[in-house]
């Protein structure tokens, strides 16, 4: 069978806005942007991760069904899904069987995408087909890694993404690969 995908993302600073569109010009797939119904700001955000609140998102596109691959990007905070990417996904998983989830973030955690492959389970009941973190404190000198300022500061572009490149396309191959297997 051949895949289908379509690149769901949510971006606050745009970091995961320039991954999903490098991810749709390497697979010529589809993208839809999710949006939160209100503004976000980095306070909305704060009481977001504080009090783990879920803000209304846009709702999918009608014609979901058609795509045997689903891949999210969008940040994560605090070790979490970020919140409107969150809210999107309980309003996907009725629909969504084969998924995967990739993530320009802070990074430093190995433990974080474990953690995040177990929230994805949780909220879209099934397994992701595969879960990519590309690290920011990858990108900055050594002694700016564990500054939070620095790393969540960050802005990325064309050159970090290349940087990158290798890693998401061994990634991308692997979801291709992995296109004619059974749902988890």
């Amino acid at each position: 069978m051949a895949m289908k995908a379509i690149v769901f993302y949510y971006s606050f600073t745009n970091n995961n806005k320039l991954l999903a569109a490098e991810i749709q010009r390497l697979l010529g797939c589809d993208v839809f942007k999710i949006e939160p119904v209100r503004k976000r700001t980095g306070f909305s955000i704060f009481l977001d991760v504080v009090f783990n609140r879920t803000p209304e998102v846009n709702a999918p596109p009608s014609n979901l069904g058609e795509y045997n691959l689903c891949i999210f990007v969008g940040p994560v905070w605090a070790g979490k899904i970020a919140a409107p990417l969150r809210a999107f996904l309980r309003k996907t998983a009725p629909a969504v069987t084969r998924y995967a989830f990739v993530t320009v973030c802070g990074g430093g955690n190995p433990q974080q995408a474990n953690k995040i492959s177990n929230e994805l389970k949780s909220i879209l009941g099934c397994e992701a087909v595969g879960v990519c973190e590309l690290w920011v404190s990858d990108l900055v000198s050594e002694e700016n890694r564990n500054k939070i300022s620095t790393v969540s500061g960050y802005r990325i572009d064309r050159r970090d993404l290349m940087i990158f490149q290798q890693r998401l396309a061994t990634f991308l191959r692997g979801l291709h690969a992995n296109a004619s297997a059974p749902a988890a």
